[in-house]
């Protein structure tokens, strides 16, 4: 029967398991170290062998038994110290788990519903659907649209879909990847972010991917940015926001006031 991380039998476990281990190798190893030190000091200090032999039987003496007492603490305190560390462990990644679910799972709704000033669709990261070939210049259209969604309230960006919500799949995209998967998908949407944005950025993206008709679709979804996010764009600052369902460029004065009112 498999233990819940969320049960006291979880912890008791690790408790009594670090007990034994506190008796069998944290005393074993300690007289290892007493060995070592003891062969430093005298030439004619017994084997290692011999020390182990002779110190450990004696944990099955009464008189001895608090010895064996204090280490089976000692690897008990370690236990439930693993023990804490692993349910906490557990619990994150459920949640992370039940929210990528959560997530995943909100892709065909966001599809159905279409375009809003929180949701964009692109047809590909960087495969030009009109010219059948790769287009590295349709990765400053994303870096741009995600750059809309840092400067505002976030949003989501729905890769691998027309602008009517239909599912055209991520097979172009990936084969033009070195690793053709979505984890390299994914780390190429983070390099874009990094190479146009800032990799301070990062942290406030993460992507998520849905079958949808058999078809791969990305969602890269945005947190708000916790500064300014500007393309540099004929050797100028442009800073972009979200405009109803569109990405829109703020001339130099319209920049300035938003960034003060946004930022301040």
């Amino acid at each position: 029967m498999s233990l819940s991380p969320f049960k006291l039998p979880f912890l008791l476990t690790y408790v009594l398991v670090g007990a034994i281990v506190g008796v069998l190798v944290i005393h074993p190893l300690y007289l290892v170290v007493f060995w070592w030190e003891l062969t430093d000091f005298s030439e004619t200090a017994p084997t290692l062998p011999e020390v182990l032999s002779a110190r450990l039987w004696l944990l099955l003496l009464p008189r001895h038994f608090d010895d064996a007492l204090a280490y089976s603490l000692v690897g008990a305190v370690v236990g439930l110290a693993f023990g804490v560390f692993s349910r906490n462990y557990l619990r994150t990644s459920q949640a992370y788990q039940s929210l990528r679910e959560e997530q995943t799972a909100l892709i065909p709704e966001l599809l159905k519903r279409g375009e809003t000033d929180r949701v964009e669709f692109k047809s590909s990261l960087r495969w030009d659907v009109q010219e059948n070939r790769v287009n590295r210049g349709l990765e400053k259209v994303i870096a741009k649209t995600l750059a809309g969604f840092f400067n505002a309230d976030g949003g989501n960006l729905l890769i691998g879909v027309d602008d009517a919500g239909r599912p055209l799949g991520l097979d172009k995209d990936l084969s033009t990847l070195k690793s053709p998967d979505l984890d390299a998908f994914e780390r190429t949407v983070n390099d874009i972010v990094s190479r146009s944005l800032g990799g301070d950025l990062c942290p406030y993206l993460h992507t998520v991917f849905a079958k949808v008709d058999g078809k791969d679709v990305a969602m890269i979804i945005i947190r708000p940015a916790p500064r300014a996010v500007y393309m540099e764009e004929n050797k100028a600052s442009v800073l972009y926001i979200r405009s109803g369902n569109s990405t829109r460029k703020l001339d130099v004065r319209e920049a300035i006031n938003y960034a003060k009112k946004r930022w301040s």
